[in-house]
């Protein structure tokens, strides 16, 4: 038998009313009966008793709840009823199914709203009632509460974070960039952008959120102010400042439109960069609320009747589901959308979107497939390798042959690196130069032509998304084993080369992507290691000379480099020197010559690891290390 007991403003249970039999009324309904207990209220309830109310007052309130059941809300509109009857601002509380608080609460309370995101519900809505949230019981005055953080952060967000916003003049630029570099490949915000939000809060933070996602782009330098008076800044304070103006908002509690904050946690997750190795973990927890929000919603429910815009919801429940498999290949993250638990049809969602997103999925698919490799349990004793499509047949599949091309060469890098992760080898086999040769041939091309669409073909005119400084280090982990356990000198040559450009074109980059900033720190720490071996072996073994001769020698002969093209600065004169080395003594390994005192193993652990899906979750450990 269960007993429904009710408590008082503190939250304490109140003494249980017996009834000594039902009214024939509540036991034809199967209801609890209320109309039979005025006569049995204690002495110390009578302040009770009058709330709770007469016999006819009860009929009123059964026979109102009864005839005034909700109707299926829009996904849109679903925050603004609850904020109507909640005017103290205060947001509600969602109890699922699954909680057996939930059927209690159901039965009992009479302001809770039943949940109608599919046909069912998920659960039920219980709003906080203003005499709790303004109760000065000594329970509420000496406990923390989050909503007192809040509150105080209200004051803050007003006169610091919401000013904290590009001039008209500068965000027209912004916004021009971002609609025609990263909206068609990642289109998160939605039809906010042509509509924004009514209340100021909203409007200002997507202000916030386009000025950072473009801040990433050349063209935007000349832009990044955040007062009209006030001087440029460098991108890496311009993202700091609207970064964490962006999160306090979001963690004042100040965005009730729960599909707008779904959004603004996406895009925040993908756009904002660490600024210390505290923070390196801040874009994956930031992906966790947004799937959050999405589970809370039932957003990845199919359910065409309770969506009040069902192209929008497939949209946004899609850039979702893309972010979360980004999140696990840049992180090392396990994904928290799973398949089984969504109601759509996948397919059938990217083949609704548009041209340009629509390819940028259909990659996303690959790189899922990708990562099926790598989960704990699937590891195999053999090379495997995954079949892919041809980049050019999946632009043809996906109609997008007349998107613009910065945004097509962009895709062609993130289609790349999925290839260099496309294939494993057993752990015995990561540590030579000689893998399979299907796995070689492709990570070696697909490596080739990420360095060559960043540093000579699409100089400046790329989308700049953080999945191309993700593509280039990729490049750079090829390079660098290449380089590492060659044991021709022409390729270990080769591999160097190519390590000392790829490591050029991540510096050009570092002020705006953390990620970048890390790997350009490390590299360098190898390329000056490099240099201090090659100083010993020319002492020890005479070669001097001869790597003077062939170094004004290559100078001499060396052609201009093409407008346009990667400048690898003093680079390559050393390489220049080190290959004369490396070829006058064929069977020698530089990196043996290593001081001793410089960790080289965790250098192999982090560049070769990032091959493997395992280092990159330890991007906060390698700053602290190398940064």
């Amino acid at each position: 038998m269960v007993r429904f007991v009710e408590s008082d403003s503190t939250g304490l249970p109140l003494k249980r009313k017996q009834v000594a039999q039902a009214c024939s009324k509540c036991r034809r309904r199967k209801k609890r009966c209320f109309h039979n207990h005025d006569d049995r209220i204690d002495h110390d309830e009578t302040c009770v008793g009058d709330t709770i109310g007469s016999a006819s007052k009860n009929n009123e309130i059964t026979a109102h709840v009864s005839s005034d059941r909700p109707t299926p809300l829009q996904f849109e509109s679903l925050t603004d009823s609850n904020d109507r009857e909640n005017p103290e601002g205060h947001a509600s509380r969602f109890v699922g199914d699954l909680s057996p608080e939930a059927i209690l609460m159901e039965a009992t309370s009479l302001c809770s709203t039943r949940d109608v995101s599919v046909r069912g519900g998920l659960g039920i809505w219980q709003p906080r009632a203003s005499h709790l949230a303004n109760s000065t019981s000594p329970l509420a005055l000496t406990s923390p509460s989050r909503h007192a953080v809040q509150d105080m952060l209200k004051s803050y967000v007003r006169s610091h974070c919401l000013t904290c916003c590009p001039p008209p003049a500068d965000y027209t630029i912004l916004r021009r960039i971002y609609l025609e570099k990263l909206d068609p490949i990642f289109p998160i915000l939605g039809g906010h952008l042509t509509t924004p939000p009514q209340d100021e809060i909203g409007g200002k933070v997507m202000q916030q959120v386009v000025a950072l996602a473009a801040a990433a782009d050349p063209g935007a330098t000349r832009h990044l102010r955040l007062n009209p008076d006030g001087s440029l800044l460098s991108r890496h304070d311009f993202c700091t400042s609207l970064s964490h103006s962006i999160q306090t908002i979001v963690d004042s509690g100040l965005i009730t439109d729960r599909i707008f904050l779904t959004r603004i946690l996406a895009a925040l997750s993908l756009y904002m960069q660490p600024s210390c190795p505290d923070e390196a973990d801040v874009p994956a927890l930031l992906n966790g609320r947004a799937v959050h929000q999405m589970h809370t919603l039932g957003l990845q429910m199919a359910s065409e009747g309770s969506h009040g815009n069902s192209q929008a919801t497939r949209s946004l429940f899609c850039c979702l589901w893309a972010l979360d498999r980004i999140n696990g290949a840049f992180y090392g993250r396990a994904c928290l959308i799973h398949e089984r638990d969504v109601g759509w049809d996948i397919g059938g969602c990217i083949a609704a979107q548009v041209p340009s997103f629509r390819l940028f999925l259909m990659i996303v698919v690959l790189l899922d497939k990708v990562i099926g490799l790598y989960r704990p349990g699937n590891r195999q004793e053999k090379d495997i390798i995954i079949e892919l499509p041809i980049f050019e047949q999946m632009i043809l599949d996906a109609g997008a042959v007349r998107i613009s091309s910065s945004c097509l060469a962009s895709l062609e890098i993130f289609y790349h690196s999925v290839a260099i992760l496309s294939s494993q080898s057993p752990s015995e086999n990561r540590s030579t130069a000689l893998p399979a040769p299907a796995t070689n041939s492709r990570r070696s091309l697909a490596a080739d032509r990420i360095t060559s669409i960043v540093g000579h073909e699409c100089v400046g005119q790329l989308s700049y998304l953080p999945i191309i400084p993700y593509g280039i280090s990729l490049s750079l982990s090829v390079s660098y084993r290449k380089m590492r356990h060659s044991k021709v000198p022409m390729f270990r040559s080769r591999g160097k080369e190519a390590f000392m450009v790829n490591t050029s074109l991540l510096r050009s980059l570092d002020d705006t992507f953390w990620t970048a900033k890390t790997m350009v720190a490390m590299a360098e720490q190898v390329l000056q290691e490099m240099d201090k071996a090659v100083a010993s072996i020319t002492q020890e073994t005479g070669l001097t000379d001869a790597s003077k001769k062939a170094d004004s020698t290559s100078q001499g002969d060396r052609e201009p480099p093409p407008s346009g093209a990667c400048d690898v600065g003093d680079y390559s004169n050393q390489g220049v020197s080190q290959l004369s080395i490396l070829e006058a003594v064929p069977d020698l390994n530089i990196f043996d010559h290593f001081d001793p005192t410089f960790n080289l193993g965790a250098i192999d652990t982090a560049l070769e690891g990032n091959l493997d899906f395992g280092a990159s979750s330890n991007w906060f450990d390698w700053q602290q290390l190398w940064g």
